[in-house]
């Protein structure tokens, strides 16, 4: 009974938590049922006006902003189309060489979105899952609204080291000067009333969870109670997209989403790399070879050493380990190893951990990282592994000295 009742209090204190990460599959759902994020990106490559470097920097901003909201593999699907589209474009215009660049640009988008926002990421859902079980100090003043306060300004920071990898070092020489014409097809430069129905529903979101989170840090009565006003805000939020009509746009009428809607979504192209990788995985775990790198790197960092090292070197494991191994897994078990590195050198526990799962979604180097590189690997058809392996190096270490940086200096002041 009173493991019961202990379990009905814990899930009653993370009901907001619970709810935020639910809606956010929702939101998702709902930006692809009224083609918000197909119109999104068609309008954002418009406006780059076709230049390479500049359409390299709109990829990458477009897929950010995507992923920040929606899984990592929907937002790069979302692009697939464009981005052959484009390298198509480029073919004909006698440039080779533009098949990876492009590829890149959508992947490291991706992972950057992942660190966008509190919802970007399953690897947080994790995080929080394992704070709660470490009994970290100082895990109820991460909010989805202070989150944003360092991870925008990481983000911004991560897109343009994306940029300028893929721009200096990607970028073909014949691509100089060549200038690509994007035009809008079907209007899809065009919103119609139900997307503007559905963009609206997606800033109800964001601005109740923004200011749930800033009334709760700000006023102890409202934390007690946020965990009712957050199932009152869900259940209308509910009935806007489930029962309320929304515009008819010739296309579709009714409501935004139905409950088939739910289950759609699922990608099938490049499956065959999905499998693949799943089998990797497995075999990997079946040798035990995950659980061997897991405790050698665990004892590299047991050693005495300086905290700003510690902190590099455990984000650099987690950021390489990543592109061998399941996300899942690094994760899962860093979190653990972290906590114990971090409490046996004297450091807060919460910023490490933190850093854990934001490094684990800087999976740039290779098609077996995630299934959102096999995916595009698969798909992108002539893309270089040599190439995306060796950008991915470079972005790579780039990031793991970014998130060493920055998150050291900007959480303590943040938590």
């Amino acid at each position: 009974m009173d493991a019961f009742g202990d379990m009905s209090t814990y899930v009653w204190h993370r009901l907001p938590l619970i709810l935020l990460f639910g809606g956010g599959y929702l939101v998702y759902q709902l930006m692809a049922a009224t083609r918000l994020t197909s119109s999104f990106v068609t309008w954002v490559l418009h406006k780059s006006r076709g230049g390479s470097g500049r359409l390299v920097f709109y990829i990458i901003c477009a897929t950010a902003m995507l992923s920040s909201f929606i899984p990592n593999t929907i937002a790069v699907l979302t692009l697939l189309p464009v981005l052959q589209k484009l390298d198509r474009e480029y073919s004909k215009q006698g440039v080779s060489g533009m098949t990876t660049p492009l590829m890149c640009a959508a992947i490291y988008g991706a992972a950057i979105g992942g660190m966008g926002s509190m919802i970007g990421s399953p690897a947080n859902a994790i995080l929080f899952g394992a704070l709660d079980v470490f009994e970290v100090p100082g895990r109820d003043s991460v909010t989805f609204f202070n989150w944003f306060l360092w991870s925008i300004p990481l983000s911004v920071l991560f897109v343009i080291a994306a940029w300028a990898v893929v721009a200096l070092l990607g970028l073909p020489a014949s691509v100089r000067g060549v200038d690509i014409e994007l035009a809008c097809l079907a209007g899809e430069c065009r919103t119609t009333k139900r997307q503007r129905y559905g963009a609206s529903l997606f800033w109800l979101y964001m601005g109740f969870w923004i200011g749930e989170a800033f009334l709760r840090e700000a006023s102890t009565e409202f934390a007690a109670v946020s965990p009712v006003v957050c199932l009152i805000f869900t259940a209308v939020f509910l009935y806007l997209a489930f029962v309320r009509s929304a515009p008819d746009d010739g296309h579709a009428a009714g409501p935004l989403l139905k409950v088939r809607d739910m289950l759609n979504g699922i990608p099938r192209r490049g499956l065959m790399f999905i499998l693949v990788l799943a089998a990797l995985f497995a075999i990997v775990h079946w040798l035990g070879l995950d659980e061997k790198a897991m405790v050698l790197v665990g004892r590299m960092l047991q050693g005495d050493m300086p905290e700003l090292l510690l902190f590099f070197l455990t984000i650099l494991s987690v950021v390489f380990l990543t592109e061998i191994l399941s996300n899942t897994a690094v994760v899962a078990a860093f979190f653990a190893i972290a906590f114990y590195a971090a409490t046996g050198h004297g450091m807060d526990p919460l910023y490490i951990m933190i850093g854990v799962s934001v490094a684990s979604t800087c999976a740039f180097m290779t098609p077996i990282a995630t299934p959102t590189n096999a995916l595009a690997f698969g798909e992108m058809r002539g893309a270089s592994l040599r190439v995306m392996v060796g950008l991915g190096f470079v972005l790579n270490l780039v990031g793991a000295c970014l998130l060493t940086l920055w998150l050291s200096a900007i959480l303590p002041i943040v938590y």
